[in-house]
């Protein structure tokens, strides 16, 4: 057993299921427990379609600065797309039987579809930085950086060729191809076969593909990749190349094996080719943790699977399940502060809606996938709109900003940080559409449940027992005649026309208004609704709208009634 294999302690962190950010905090969680609990060599478990590039390149950094430089990708059995960009950023790659790695092309996630293909716009934007990661794999590990370049993108068409004294193998493009052989090179049936031509692939004719010169250490399996990528790519790798430089002078020194990949389709490798081109050992099939156990050497080995905790917020901030979560947090946010607000000191709507606002807050701010500036608008948002209810009253600039605050905050609990560079980051866009999107139907439900709140108040069980429920008669009279005097339209009303000489009219609150109450308006006692705020029993009202069956007030300035 190599020694740079054996170990004798071994952590395993399965990936399952889409790479997302809860992924990515959870992988870099437990690789921190794995070192500070003396493993000797980390073990990812993969199984998983891939998912969000971002995530995927920050697992890819975690793995190459570990501590720890004994990491092993089980494939075990799938590792699509950001899953064989992660195998490929370990040391090494073991696999389980009926293995399938590759078909890496940049995708993203949406919340009804799942995960999706990129536009061929934006995949090229994210092309630079998936080369550079995966070439800079490839050299860290023995891979060949001709043939991974397929895993990414359309157009890398291969030759499998043999150094004829030392029995070691390259795969080169075809220019490559022809600088040693002095030929065209010899197509047919690629050995990885593809499905049927597609616009763009590589044409049987002998004519020669143009291919970019002077790229520095990167070569380009990919023809007609721009100056600009290849300057990208260059710039990012950190591992200096091995490769050798081939020429006519190497003519007689190689032997062609066979015409490798088309590049009509992504790379895909089963099983069998996995081993046959040098990505695992041929020998070696992992089918479970006894078999890890013995390929490692190890006397101890320790599974750290994702927390409850992290998947409890991988299910309020991704998705579907993500959106309609936090769409209801929302609602209950709003639902709830405008019951505290409506009627002060209750305390268990203020308490509700702190709880649901950290709902909405914590779980994005635990991923990175939110700024504090969105709790901070939040805030001071809502200190604003208490300002206009209690201090300021008429609803003017400090309602109206607040209520601005309140909006883009939530927004930005929903979207993401954003993007650093154009195109770097694909969904940005479509992620704040959501987030407006679902923000202004969580506000609609929201309004419509307040209306029906302060509608049917004295319905609602604990804050029903806070408002009046009987009409208070100076006269003593029974209980038929109260229930006949409820019924009838407002005195106030002028038969339940709401006229307008009854609208600014003074009186003075008789009992508690929380939010409703009676007032007295000269020699009549009126059932009121206060508009804003709690008023307590002797202050003045002023009504500000009548109905049939409604007399909204609010409190009047000092004065005489």
């Amino acid at each position: 057993m190599p020694a740079s294999r054996q170990a004798n302690n071994v952590a395993v962190i399965t990936i399952k299921g889409p790479i997302d950010g809860v992924t990515s905090m959870s992988v870099r969680r437990r690789m921190k427990q794995a070192v500070e609990g003396g493993a000797d060599a980390i073990v990812f478990d993969i199984d998983t379609p891939g998912g969000e590039v971002p995530a995927v390149l920050d697992i890819c950094t975690e793995i190459k600065r570990s501590p720890i430089t004994n990491t092993v990708a089980w494939v075990n059995p799938t590792a699509y797309s950001g899953g064989a960009i992660i195998a490929l950023a370990c040391r090494e790659i073991v696999i389980s039987p009926a293995a399938t790695m590759g078909d890496a092309a940049p995708i993203a996630a949406s919340p009804l579809t799942g995960i999706m293909a990129l536009p061929e716009t934006e995949r090229q934007k994210l092309l630079a930085p998936l080369l550079a990661e995966i070439v800079d794999s490839a050299r860290r590990s023995g891979y060949d950086e001709m043939l991974v370049q397929g895993f990414v993108a359309l157009g890398a068409e291969t030759w499998l060729i043999r150094d004829k004294v030392t029995g070691e193998q390259y795969f080169v493009n075809e220019s490559e191809y022809r600088d040693i052989f002095g030929a065209p090179p010899e197509r047919g049936r690629s050995h990885i076969l593809s499905g049927p031509a597609a616009e763009g692939a590589p044409s049987e004719s002998g004519d020669a593909t143009p291919f970019p010169t002077d790229t520095g250490s990167f070569k380009p399996a990919l023809p007609g990749l721009s100056e600009e990528t290849i300057d990208a790519v260059n710039l990012q790798l950190q591992t200096p190349a091995t490769r050798p430089v081939f020429g006519p002078a190497d003519r007689d020194r190689y032997e062609l094996v066979h015409y490798a990949t088309d590049g009509r389709t992504l790379l895909t490798l089963k099983e069998g080719d996995l081993r046959l081109y040098g990505f695992t050992d041929p020998q070696v099939t992992v089918r479970n943790d006894e078999d890890l156990r013995r390929f490692l050497g190890a006397s101890h080995l320790a599974r750290l699977d994702q927390s409850w905790s992290e998947s409890l917020v991988g299910f309020m901030t991704q998705g579907l399940s993500g959106l309609v979560i936090r769409g209801l947090l929302i609602v209950v946010f709003l639902i709830a502060l405008f019951v505290e607000m409506s009627m002060p000191g209750v305390g268990i709507p203020g308490l509700v809606a702190l709880v649901a606002l950290g709902g909405l807050v914590v779980p994005p701010l635990l991923l990175g996938a939110s700024t504090w500036w969105a709790a901070a608008a939040i805030l001071i948002g809502l200190g604003l709109v208490g300002l206009e209810i209690f201090v300021f009253p008429g609803f003017g600039a400090p309602g109206i900003g607040g209520l601005v605050l309140v909006l883009a905050g939530l927004v930005g609990v929903f979207a993401s940080t954003g993007e650093l560079f154009p195109g770097a980051r694909p969904g940005g866009s479509a992620d704040l559409a959501w987030a407006v999107t679902v923000v202004l139907l969580a506000v609609f439900v929201a309004g419509a449940g307040a209306y029906v709140f302060t509608r049917y108040t004295h319905k609602f069980p604990v804050v029903g027992g806070l408002i009046l429920t009987e009409s208070q008669r100076a006269d003593g009279g029974p209980a038929g005649d109260e229930l006949l005097a409820a019924m009838a339209p407002n005195p106030l009303s002028g038969g339940g026309t709401g006229g307008p000489a009854v609208i600014g009219a003074v009186g003075i609150a008789c009992t508690p208004l929380r939010p409703s109450g009676s007032a007295e308006f000269g020699d009549r006692l009126v059932d009121v609704v206060s508009e804003f705020g709690f008023i307590d029993s002797g202050e003045r009202v002023r009504v500000v709208s009548v109905s049939a069956f409604r007399v909204s007030v609010e409190r009047a300035a000092p004065g005489p009634p």
